[in-house]
């Protein structure tokens, strides 16, 4: 190989590993999801005394429904937005009293609680915990045993008509979109 060809193997080497480090640097970049991934969507019924009493209809709310241990466990950690819905919702089988935590969960959330026949029973506040160690994030629990629990972005509850004498029903019917308004 003579000197020039040398030369421009040289240049075309140097591009390609200036090509390679743009392309890895962006890579890196890449966006988390904005909302939770591989949970589907529901309507979630809300009925309040106010609704009842004026003869309303429950307002509907779509919500990520967590409904199997993997994605309770999973719930919105790891995400920066509720994306496509308006809260989530964790369904269990038989009545709980497990806490909850915000371990690696980055939005301040608000949390209600309600039993089995869809009743309010509680609800509290929660701050994002990003620490390293389990043991420094607080545990958040309910006074009682409750089959359903509503996240939604700190602050929310009222306007999803949730507090004392609302109750929820999880409808079969999926949702595309946010419905709150």
């Amino acid at each position: 190989m003579n000197r020039r060809s040398a030369q421009i193997a040289l240049v075309l080497v140097a591009a390609q590993v200036a090509a390679c480090g743009a392309a890895s640097t962006e890579d890196r970049s890449v966006d988390m999801p904005s909302g939770p991934v591989g949970f589907p969507r529901q309507i979630l019924l809300v009925s309040s005394q106010d609704v009842e009493a004026s003869g309303s209809l429950p307002l509907e709310r779509c919500v990520w429904v967590a409904s199997t241990a993997d994605q309770r466990r999973q719930g919105l950690m790891n995400v920066d937005s509720m994306g496509d819905a308006d809260g989530m919702v964790f369904v269990h089988d038989q009545p709980t009293s497990g806490a909850f935590w915000m371990k690696d969960t980055f939005l301040p959330l608000s949390i209600a609680f309600f039993g089995g026949d869809g009743s309010f029973i509680d609800a509290v506040d929660m701050s994002p915990c990003t620490s390293e160690s389990d043991s420094d994030c607080l545990r958040y629990p309910t006074p009682s045993n409750y089959l359903l629990a509503l996240e939604v972005q700190q602050g929310e509850l009222q306007r999803f008509g949730v507090g004392e004498g609302s109750t929820v029903a999880l409808n079969d019917r999926s949702c595309s979109a946010s419905t709150t308004e």
